[in-house]
C-alpha cells in the first residue's frame, strides 16, 4: 500500500493528529518571525543611535581649504574614522564630493609641499616648462633623458613654475637630481 493512503487513513480516523501538525507549523513560522523582528528592531535602534560627523558643502578638489558642515548620522552609516570636526587650517588631502562624510585620510594640515603627500613618499620640486594646467592630485610620471625614474608620483602642490610630486621615497634622489640638472620632464599618465 502506498504510504499517502495509509497517511490519510491515519489522519481520518485521528483528527487530533491533524491539528497537531497544524499547531506545529504555526509555532514554527511565529517563532521565525519572532526572529526577524527582533533583528529589525535591533537594527532600528542601532540606525536611531547618532553621532555628529562633518560632510563636505561641495565637490571640492586637493589642495583647498575644506569647506563642511556638522550633521548627525546614524552610528550604522558612519566610517569608523570620521571626523567631528575640522581646525579651520585642515586643507584637503585627496577629492571629496557633495555629501562625503571626512575621514581622517580626507585632511591633512598645510606643512608645505609635504601636506599633501602620501606617507612614504618624499615630495621633490620639478621644473618642467612644457607642463600646462597642472592641477593638484594629478598621477603624473616623472623621466629624465629617455628613463622613467619614478613609475608613479602625483602632484601636490605647485608654485610659480615649481611643481611638487610625491615619489617614493627609493626613486627620489634620482628624481631630485634631474630636477636640479633642468633634466626632469613629467609624463601625464590617463
Amino acid at each position: 500500500m502506498y504510504i499517502t493512503v495509509t497517511v490519510r487513513r491515519v489522519l481520518a480516523r485521528h483528527p487530533w493528529i491533524h491539528l497537531l501538525i497544524c499547531l506545529a507549523l504555526a509555532i514554527a513560522a511565529a517563532a521565525i518571525v519572532i526572529r526577524y523582528v527582533t533583528a529589525l528592531d535591533e537594527a532600528a535602534r542601532e540606525l536611531g543611535t547618532t553621532r555628529t560627523v562633518i560632510v563636505a558643502v561641495s565637490d571640492q578638489p586637493p589642495g583647498v581649504p575644506l569647506q563642511s558642515r556638522r550633521i548627525d548620522m546614524p552610528i550604522g552609516l558612519v566610517p569608523s574614522d570620521a571626523v567631528e570636526s575640522a581646525d579651520a587650517d585642515s586643507i584637503l588631502r585627496q577629492r571629496v564630493s557633495a555629501g562625503e562624510v571626512i575621514v581622517s585620510a580626507d585632511l591633512t594640515t598645510p606643512n608645505g609641499p609635504a601636506a599633501l603627500a602620501d606617507a612614504g613618499t618624499v615630495v621633490v620640486g620639478v621644473t618642467d616648462m612644457l607642463a600646462r594646467n597642472v592641477s593638484i592630485g594629478l598621477e603624473v610620471q616623472v623621466a629624465a633623458e629617455g628613463i622613467v625614474l619614478a613609475d608613479r608620483a602625483k602632484v601636490v602642490d605647485v608654485a610659480d613654475d615649481v611643481i611638487f610630486v610625491a615619489v617614493e621615497a627609493t626613486s627620489a634622489p634620482t628624481v631630485a637630481l634631474a630636477a636640479h640638472d633642468g633634466t626632469a620632464s613629467l609624463l601625464f599618465v590617463p
